[in-house]
């Protein structure tokens, strides 16, 4: 029934949209905002994102990235953030642009090592709350904007914001 449920909707969802899919793919900025070492939002890293319409202007999203610590985060050194998120998400048409605002939940790791060089990795489930600009550049390609809050229960830093900018595709 569910099986059946999930099939159904990309045909509901075409009789309101023509695009029912939507691929980002994104380079991004940003680090962790209440760290005591290694707070600030200069780091570099990338989101792949996958979008589909569900009802009109209303999206479901899964999206994957990694951003990169270059100087020690708390007690990792050499640390990578790297997530997966899925996030329900509402657009508005602003004529020029499709802005949107997005909310979810989603599964983060932090991978480093210590002072000493043993490896640390932490993993932890958090919330995601993000807002999306979209300019059309063709009928299929666009420029895409992001700027997400991250919520993740990591022992010893939880909030993170991460801009983004790229492309978009929609089929």
């Amino acid at each position: 029934m569910l099986l059946v449920g999930l099939l159904a909707i990309p045909s509901a969802a075409g009789a309101q949209d023509r695009n029912l899919f939507t691929v980002t793919a994104l380079g991004a900025l940003g680090g962790s905002l209440d760290a005591d070492r290694g707070d600030g939002v200069e780091n570099t890293g990338f989101q792949l994102g996958f979008s589909m319409v569900t009802e009109p202007r209303t999206h479901v999203g899964v999206r994957v990235g990694q951003l990169h610590f270059d100087d020690p985060l708390e007690s990792f050194f050499d640390a990578d953030l790297s997530y997966l998120t899925l996030a329900g998400e509402y657009r508005y048409d602003e004529g020029v642009y499709d802005s949107g605002i997005y909310l979810g939940i989603g599964g983060y790791q932090l991978e480093g090592s210590s002072f000493a060089g043993r490896g640390l990795d932490e993993t932890a489930f958090g919330a995601v709350l993000g807002f999306t600009g979209e300019f059309p550049i063709t009928q299929r390609f666009g420029f895409a904007l992001e700027l997400s809050g991250h919520f993740v229960d990591f022992d010893e830093t939880q909030l993170f914001a991460i801009g983004h900018a790229g492309i978009s595709y929609r089929f």
